[in-house]
This record gives structure tokens, sequence and C-alpha cells, in this order.
């Protein structure tokens, strides 16, 4: 369906005159988008201011029946427009609502959807391919860089100084005069007044990843406001998607890909693998829990998986290697403690 098909539905909703699968399309088509759930709320606006005159006869055509209305507006009492107090622009509003109820019955859809959209806000969406990073600038000065497969979503007026992401991105946030600004990932909320961080939020992983650079982050769930955790520089918290929980959970190399450098200082395996699952895309099994506490020690620039894993295997006495598409570590834990 195209834009006037769904403006035709909206119309027949508003007069009543719509069938119970046409109202589930149009409702489907309302949730799929905040721009389409605000052109219906215009319309029904439109509808109500117009609901409290009465029409005229439609029999002579349009121009004659906009004379008429736009005659009648004219002639209402101070009293009545105190009916419709809260619309922007008064006066020209009722014009805009009378002329809609003349494009309702006349069908035409097109003139009365473009006023629509004035009133609606304007998205920006940028988004990133396989193996793509893309840096970007925020009508704030706010800087964002795009890991692959991300897309990130804002209001080109940006006066709420709020972005939807899908993906990975790692945020620059300037301040602005304490105003908030608020990422969306995943079910969780990220709140900040200026600061740098990292945000993983890929819909197909269980968890949302945040990870501090510099200066203080809140991170919530959007439906649970009480689950929340504030983290400090060097700090990372998780929210899990399916629990709506958050905690604070230590990271490894959060911003590895930005920097196409993986450094390990003392940490323990269990760190590490997560490290190599994120970079790489690779599945790391441990073959017991004791070599989740074994350390590894290596700086990376521009790592090559193979030249990594046989760096730990020759330094931990691990063996390792690669099966059904994961990459299972096998050794003697107590070896590498």
């Amino acid at each position: 369906m195209n834009q006037s098909d769904y403006l035709e539905l909206i119309g027949r909703y508003l007069s009543g005159d719509i069938s119970e699968a046409d109202r589930e399309v149009l409702m489907r088509w309302v949730e799929a988008d905040s721009a389409n759930r605000a052109v219906l709320e215009e319309a029904e606006k439109l509808w109500s201011v117009t609901a409290s005159y009465d029409m005229p006869d439609f029999s002579a055509g349009k121009p004659a029946a906009w004379d008429l209305l736009e005659e009648r507006l004219q002639k209402q009492p101070a009293a009545d427009e105190g009916k419709v107090i809260g619309l922007p622009v008064l006066k020209s509003y009722l014009k805009y609502a009378a002329a809609a109820v003349i494009l309702l019955i006349g069908g035409y859809w097109g003139y009365w959807y473009s006023g629509l959209v004035d009133h609606s806000p304007v998205y920006a969406t940028v988004q990133t391919g396989e193996g793509e990073k893309q840096t970007l600038s925020l009508p704030d000065g706010s800087t964002v860089v795009l890991n692959e497969n991300s897309a990130l979503r804002y209001a080109e007026a940006f006066k709420d100084r709020e972005v939807r992401l899908t993906g990975e991105a790692f945020f620059e946030v300037v301040k602005q005069n304490g105003a908030t600004f608020t990422i969306f990932s995943e079910g969780a909320q990220t709140t900040v007044l200026g600061t740098s961080f990292n945000v993983r939020a890929y819909p197909n992983e269980p968890k949302v990843t945040v990870s501090v650079a510099t200066g203080k982050v809140e991170v919530a769930s959007v439906d649970r406001e009480e689950e929340k955790v504030i983290l400090v520089p060097g700090k990372s918290g998780q929210y899990d998607k399916m629990l709506e929980k958050v905690r604070e959970a230590p990271v490894s190399n959060a911003i590895a890909w930005k920097e196409n450098r993986l450094q390990f200082d003392n940490q323990p395996l269990g760190q590490v693998a997560s490290a190599i699952e994120r970079y790489f895309g690779k599945k790391v099994v441990l073959a017991n829990e004791q070599l989740a506490k074994c350390r590894f020690m290596g700086d990376f620039p521009n790592p090559k998986l193979q030249e990594l894993l046989d760096a730990m295997a020759f330094t931990m006495e691990l063996e390792i290697s690669e099966e059904n598409g994961q990459i299972v570590i096998r050794g003697n834990g107590k070896n590498c403690q």
C-alpha cells in the first residue's frame, strides 16, 4: 500500500466507515513508525475541531463549500473559539481543519497529507553494512562512530537530543546547557550530559553493553525505571533483555572495533574469550571452568585471529582448535593460573 491508501484508511477510520480488517491494517501502519502515528494524531485533532461546526451543503462543489465554511468560521463568537484553545495558531488551524474536512469528503488526499507532514518530525537514519564503519556529526555537535551492521535514527530538529541505536556505536557527546543526551537501544536507555562511551546493542545478542571512556553515564531499563546503574570511566554495564535487569559488568576491549587493536593486561581468559567473540564474530568455548581464571597478556594492533590464538596457545600451554564454526580452548587450567 502507498501513502494515499493509508490516508484513505484514516478517513474511513475517522468517519467510522471502516471494516475490522482495514482497521487492523491501519493500526499496524501506525505502530510501525512514529511519523505515521503523528499523521493519525494530527488528523484526529483536525477532525475533532471541525466536529463542532455545522457542515454546509457540499452539492455546489468544493469552492463553494470552502467559502461557506470560511464564512461560518469567521462568524463564530469568541466563546466558540474557546472550545479549541490549545491547538497552535488558532485561526489558521481552524482554516486548515475546515479544509481538511472538505478534502476528506472530496478525496483530495495528496493535498491534505502535505499539510500534515509539516507538523510531523522529520527523521534521519544512518546505516552501515557488513564491514563498514561510518563517522557522523549530530546537529548538537556530538560525534558518533557507527560500527558495521548498525543504524542510528534521530529527529533532524534534535530538540530533545534523543537517538535510537541498533548495533554498536561510540559516542562523544558535547555538553549543552545541562540538557541530557539519551540513547534508546534494545530496551535499554543510556543517559548522559557530556561524555564519551560505547554502546553495543545488536538485536541477536541477549545483552546491551555500555562502556564508559570519560564522564559519567546512567544505564537503565526503559520499562523499569528502578533498574539502573551509574558508570564512571573504565567501567561497563549490561542490560539483560530477557530479565530487564541492569548490572555493572567487566568488559574487555570494548572499543577494539574502533581502534583496530586488542590489548590484554593480565586479564582472565573468560574476558579474553568475550573480546575475541565481539571482535572477530566467532563463538569461543572454554572446555572447563578452570580455564576462565587463567590470565593472558598481549598487545595486538590490527589483530589477526590465528596469530592471536597461536600466541595464547604458546604462552598459556593451551590446545586451541576450530570445531563446527566455534573456537574451542582446552587445557589444564592449573598450568596457566
